[in-house]
């Protein structure tokens, strides 16, 4: 499932756990159990296919050492098991157990280092990655990341691999920066090589105003080393607002015209706005998108329109609808989440309608 278009969030690798452990025995003993549990429904309606549908029980769970003189490690798995199936074959997407996090870690004073499978949440380095990460934040307003990836996974409830897949044959090397040079400015330049495929350089600015207003500007460009494939780039543009409870935002993607995003989606992504957005990476692509999110008492209701004009003039079309629900009255961390999607292409045989449905509660 494509992440929320609404906010920004920066996730740091340098946070201290509360408890110290002084022996080696203690750290396990005083170790952290968390998870979660999700019953998930995915139907599709094709219009001129066969429909499809699939219901997994899905089981997400983590264990993490106390801190020992800033050292830590972490285990972690993803399984989901089907409990209804339309069609045979429908729920393999959804199906199977992968260890998602086996790392090592060392956070110490502005440094921090993971080595092994770890969760990343960089531009275009995302997902799980079997990778050495190294974090700092002695520069002042600054904090650096710097890494190295060999293979990574998706484990999505509606994309769960049983394996992670190499990285071409040398793997990937990435540097990124979050810099806040002022008061609700932050800039984000980065750089990601992939040996013999493509060296991608990057920058994102977010500016966030007391009054509710936001912006995002980011242009990317992917110099691409394969022989006859062209050179990509990515420019977005957003403007988001809020009134009361009512959330907006308003945006444009553009695509390089020969090359499409040029590999820059390789290693992982989060431009793309739609549940779906099947044309928004894609050659010659320019995309705008409308989007509202309302809060009202425990619920939360979105919406979502667009349209990609791609490569050949042709044109895809989807509106996504989202209700999310807190349970809280019910029992702590639990909620419900809807999406619904629809896409409407040039081609009658592309178009489709996407309902998920997930009850979800976290420990």
């Amino acid at each position: 499932m494509k992440k929320r278009y609404l906010g920004v969030a920066m996730l740091s690798l340098l946070g201290m756990h509360n408890v110290q452990a002084d022996t080696l025995a203690d750290a396990f003993k005083n170790g952290t159990v968390s998870g979660d549990l999700n019953l998930y429904y995915n139907g599709i309606d094709n219009r001129s296919a066969a429909d499809s549908a699939y219901g997994t029980g899905f089981l997400g769970l983590k264990y993490e050492t106390a801190p020992l003189n800033g050292l830590q490690l972490g285990l972690a798995l993803r399984h989901g098991s089907e409990v209804y199936e339309k069609n045979s074959d429908d729920s393999d997407e959804g199906v199977g157990t992968l260890v998602t996090e086996a790392y090592m870690s060392y956070r110490g004073d502005g440094f921090g280092a993971v080595l092994g499978r770890q969760e990343i949440d960089l531009e275009w380095v995302a997902d799980f990655h079997e990778a050495l990460t190294l974090t700092s934040d002695t520069l002042p307003n600054t904090e650096l990341t710097a890494g190295y990836s060999r293979s990574l996974a998706v484990a999505d409830e509606d994309d769960l691999q049983d394996s992670f897949t190499d990285i071409g044959d040398d793997g990937a090397w990435f540097l990124d920066a979050k810099i806040a040079p002022a008061e609700g400015l932050l800039l984000n330049p980065y750089y990601i090589h992939e040996d013999e495929v493509f060296d991608g350089l990057g920058l994102k600015a977010d500016f966030e105003h007391g009054s509710g207003l936001g912006l995002t500007a980011h242009y990317a460009t992917s110099d691409v080393d394969v022989t006859g494939e062209a050179d990509g780039a990515i420019l977005h543009l957003e403007l988001r607002g809020a009134l009361g409870e009512l959330a907006l935002a308003a945006g444009y993607i553009q695509t390089d015209k020969q090359g499409g995003v040029g590999h820059l989606d390789d290693l992982g992504e989060n431009i793309n706005p739609f549940e779906e957005g099947n044309q928004v990476y894609e050659a010659d692509a320019q995309t705008w998108y409308l989007g509202a999110e309302y809060s009202l008492g425990h619920a939360t209701l979105g919406l979502l329109v667009g349209n990609s004009d791609y490569a050949g003039n042709a044109e895809e079309r989807e509106i996504n609808l989202t209700l999310g629900y807190d349970l809280a009255e019910i029992a702590e961390n639990l909620s419900v989440d809807l999406v619904y999607a629809d896409i409407d292409a040039d081609a009658a045989s592309d178009d489709y309608e996407k309902l998920t449905l997930m009850l979800s509660y976290a420990f």
